[in-house]
């Protein structure tokens, strides 16, 4: 009789501990399988401003395949990673604007390019006389400069949205001061940048794949929107 009853008192918490173990299983199962169906935040409203984030990743990404040597790519990121371009949209149409201070870059060019130019200065005038030339090649670039402070306030229009492709697309390629593309070219134009919505972040992404050699190269620019 007290065999029976050990036999069945241990059926009984054998049964027990395995449906504990199972619930256990089926709670972690039903924890995991809500926290992998969590919904992304709802994308905002494409109209309005967008604030450029992450901007230096975008230099140093352009930069990559620009120059050559470690040394320039970092001189030219740091004189200008406090750039913070702004993306406005108005029903397709989209514009692109930024300021940039050019002291650091003056500096850095005068530099290296001590052929042309002995100084800061002199630097400066060289710079902003090719800069000057870029602008006249196209009528959606334009912005003000300042020749004491080195401050420049860029503007470029022209861009078109189409959000059935999800595409902006540029007449000219963004740029810096009409002389830094951030692309690997500013004469392959228009470029056709895909873009995506994530919450408050918009994405655009420019890319540019060489055949012969298998080369795929990835151009991206971040932008959070601006509340009011």
């Amino acid at each position: 009789m007290m065999k029976t009853m050990k036999k069945i008192s241990l059926w009984t918490m054998s049964l027990l501990t395995l449906l504990f173990v199972a619930g256990c299983a089926e709670q972690q199962q039903q924890q995991t399988t809500a926290e992998t169906t969590t919904e992304a935040p709802a994308p905002v409203a494409l109209e309005g401003e967008w604030q450029a984030i992450d901007f230096r990743d975008t230099l140093e990404r352009t930069f990559l395949y620009t120059y050559k040597d470690a040394y320039t790519r970092l001189k030219v990121t740091e004189a200008f990673e406090d750039v913070s371009p702004t993306l406005t949209i108005e029903g397709t149409k989209v514009t692109y604007t930024y300021t940039v201070d050019m002291n650091k870059y003056f500096e850095f060019f005068a530099e290296t390019h001590k052929d042309v130019a002995k100084d800061k200065a002199e630097a400066a005038k060289v710079v902003a006389a090719v800069a000057q030339k870029n602008f006249k090649k196209s009528q959606d670039l334009s912005g003000t400069y300042n020749d004491e402070t080195y401050i420049f306030k860029g503007k470029q229009e022209g861009g078109v949205l189409d959000t059935n492709a999800k595409t902006i697309v540029f007449p000219d390629v963004p740029n810096l001061f009409g002389i830094l593309p951030l692309y690997i070219s500013s004469t392959e134009v228009p470029i056709t940048y895909h873009y995506e919505v994530n919450g408050d972040i918009l994405t655009m992404t420019a890319e540019k794949v060489y055949k012969e050699n298998g080369i795929h190269l990835v151009y991206q620019m971040k932008f959070k929107k601006v509340q009011k």
